[in-house]
């Protein structure tokens, strides 16, 4: 940049000191003052100029900020709106979320959200597992009981035989038959297995 202010102060005055000089001999001395305040007021405007454009220059160069050429700042902070402050990061993701006491029942044309209160018993079928409701309705799933024991274990199931999940909200009574029997409120008798005998007891209050 001051190469070019340079060049073109050299110019303005190389120009001007040619015309006095071709001029010189056919003028008077009136008008070759004229022509050299003439030349001075032309320097000093466009010398003028000149600075202030370079003044600008330098000024921005020394405001802007110090990056690396072709270089972006970027901010990888999530947005806030797209923090999610309850989800915990520890937790196992497969682990199903529980809403209200409520599980979902997958069937072949639909999914049947429904109460655990409304759960009596979970009875084995093979892979499939048959749910009693205290309505009198029954509902067969095509998973097995382990997957939920594991999910209504939480909200109080106790699993009493390999092939029998209860509620014991409906357990009526405790039959001394055949080692251990649980007598439900519909009329249902579920056996208990010697291994879990003492943590039905338990749970029912000896």
């Amino acid at each position: 940049m001051k190469n070019k202010l340079i060049f073109g102060l050299i110019f303005i005055l190389t120009y001007g000191v040619q015309i006095a000089h071709a001029d010189f001999l056919n003028i008077g001395t009136p008008e070759i003052m004229m022509l050299l305040l003439a030349g001075l007021l032309f320097l000093g405007f466009f010398g003028g100029i000149f600075m202030l454009i370079y003044y600008l220059i330098k000024k921005s160069k020394n405001t802007s900020p110090n990056l690396a050429p072709n270089t972006v700042a970027i901010n990888f902070a999530p947005p806030i709106a797209y923090q999610n402050p309850l989800v915990d990061g520890g937790a196992d993701k497969k682990e199903p979320i529980k809403v209200n006491g409520r599980i979902a029942l997958p069937q072949q044309n639909e999914i049947r959200y429904v109460n655990t209160d409304e759960i009596v018993r979970c009875e084995a079928d093979n892979n499939y597992t048959n749910f009693f409701f205290s309505g009198g309705d029954q509902m067969l799933i095509s998973k097995s009981l382990k997957e939920y024991s594991d999910l209504l274990k939480p909200h109080g199931f106790i699993r009493t035989h390999q092939s029998h999940l209860v509620n014991p909200r409906f357990v009526k009574s405790w039959l001394k038959e055949d080692g251990g029997t649980l007598l439900m409120d519909n009329g249902d008798k579920i056996p208990v297995s010697k291994p879990n005998r003492e943590l039905v007891k338990e749970v029912l209050g000896k």
